[in-house]
């Protein structure tokens, strides 16, 4: 069975990492048919997050960091946002972070006070893109009117 194969019968997509070295070696050693051995994998050990899914991480990760503001910083979500972030480039757009220097992936910030740009801030939008070239906006919080 391709890959690809795999994916449609599924419904969702695989890592090759995994497909190659995990679920085809599994698949070439059973004599279940292709749609019985899609039923016997487990979806959520394989597979790969969705765009949806992503944004919605990154959401509640700038949602958290938007509700603290004003009383301590945390910088391990921080972290995780940034990381999201460079996953969700390689994820769609094949961008590897460590290896393109061109890449970027920033926030642009929101002020506790926007009316006097003062106060702390928390990343209000994602902006993606590499090069010159902007791919994606992505509106992180959704501010208390």
């Amino acid at each position: 069975m391709m890959k690809h194969e795999f994916e449609a019968l599924a419904g969702y997509e695989v890592s090759f990492e995994d497909y190659n070295q995990i679920i085809e070696p599994m698949y070439m050693a059973t004599n279940l048919s292709k749609q019985d051995f899609v039923k016997v994998i487990d979806r959520k050990r394989f597979a790969l997050p969705t765009k949806q899914e992503m944004v919605k991480e990154m959401k509640k990760e700038a949602k958290h960091l938007y509700d603290i503001c004003g009383r301590y910083t945390d910088y391990e979500s921080e972290s995780r946002l940034e990381a999201l972030a460079h996953q969700y480039l390689s994820r769609f757009y094949g961008i590897e972070w460590a290896k393109d220097n061109e890449a970027f992936a920033y926030t642009l910030r929101g002020y506790e006070f926007p009316t006097l740009q003062r106060g702390c801030t928390y990343p209000k939008e994602l902006v993606l893109g590499r090069g010159g070239r902007e791919y994606e906006r992505i509106k992180l919080v959704k501010e208390a009117a």
